[in-house]
């Protein structure tokens, strides 16, 4: 799990320079839903560790907003 995460915060990083720098904006749904996968993730791996009373109940809600926004922007 540990390289998956690695790998989305490198793709959302290199997708956002890649816009700054080229003021190209058609690709920012792209991170988006790559770092609302990110958080997802994130929020299984503490639901599973601490259990009810973690922050994962507080990712999970989270990711499925942020996933659910970068959908809509497609």
């Amino acid at each position: 799990m540990k390289i998956v995460k690695v790998v989305l915060v490198l793709l959302v990083i290199i997708f956002s320079v890649y816009g700054l720098v080229s003021k190209d904006f058609s690709y920012s749904p792209i991170p988006s839903l790559l770092l609302g996968i990110f958080i997802a993730i994130m929020g299984v791996e503490e639901f599973k560790s601490k259990g009810k009373n973690s922050l994962g109940m507080f990712f999970i809600p989270l990711s499925v907003l942020v996933i659910g926004i970068a959908l809509l922007s497609f």
